[in-house]
């Protein structure tokens, strides 16, 4: 009568440990490539807020590192949304137009790679302030062709 009691705690309790590192993860509520996805996305705007306090602070040597890591980050996004499928914002474009999509994200990689290479080291607040407006018109215009606006809360 004990050992039946023992094993369906031991049982109740291995069932709750599978469903809390279930729930941990991203398997229940979205797929590992949506979670990949908003992960670089994450970092990249993280990245990009990071240039920007830098450019503004004046702090040329700094923006210019961030942007060399927003320019490897950006080279991770036409790899990243390689599988269709789960919930997220992106339109469905992105899946019919890849090339599209690329060439944007490689605009992106590139106006970051030419601040951090050139700008930010030019010592010229109007040059630095240009390659600040390129990187933002970049991530911009990809997000008009490519991202669902966030749905309004009531």
């Amino acid at each position: 009568m004990r050992n039946s009691i023992f094993w369906k705690r031991g049982a109740l309790l291995l069932l709750a440990g599978v469903f809390a590192a279930g729930c941990t993860g991203p398997g229940i509520f979205e797929n590992e490539d949506v979670a990949a996805r908003k992960g670089l996305m994450k970092s990249i705007g993280k990245t990009w807020g990071a240039v920007k306090k830098a450019a503004k602070a004046g702090d040329n040597k700094a923006a210019g590192k961030a942007a060399g890591k927003l320019y490897k980050l950006a080279g991770k996004i036409a790899k990243t949304f390689k599988n269709k499928g789960g919930k997220s914002r992106s339109k469905p474009n992105v899946w019919t137009d890849k090339g599209g999509f690329k060439q944007k994200a490689e605009f992106l990689a590139v106006s970051a790679a030419v601040f951090s290479q050139v700008h930010s080291k030019s010592g010229s607040k109007a040059m630095v302030s240009k390659g600040v407006k390129n990187i933002g018109k970049n991530c911009g215009g990809c997000h008009k062709t490519f991202r669902a606006k966030k749905k309004k809360k009531m």
